[in-house]
């Protein structure tokens, strides 16, 4: 059976690819978002998950579509409860 790799979480996603081709620092987007700095932060740094609302707060800020948001978290968060549960048998 193939191993499927570690999707990216959405924030490194984010950062990497749209703040980077947009310029933008995580204090610009903060302030186009109208959020906290440490959320972004927090994203950006895998440390928080992209939740549906702010999915579409994306969706209005960087023309980006909310569901490829969501799926992407999705994505992860399922490879990490299988991470979880495979270390727990």
């Amino acid at each position: 059976m193939l191993s499927n790799p570690k999707p990216l979480h959405p924030g490194l996603v984010l950062a990497e690819i749209y703040m980077d081709e947009m310029g933008l620092s995580q204090s610009d987007l903060a302030r186009k978002l109208d959020c906290a700095h440490r959320k972004v932060n927090e994203i950006v740094n895998g440390k928080r998950r992209i939740t549906p609302e702010f999915a579409l707060e994306l969706e209005k800020v960087i023309g980006t579509t909310a569901e490829m948001w969501v799926q992407m978290q999705a994505q992860y968060d399922l490879f990490i409860a299988r991470q979880k549960m495979k270390d727990a048998a």
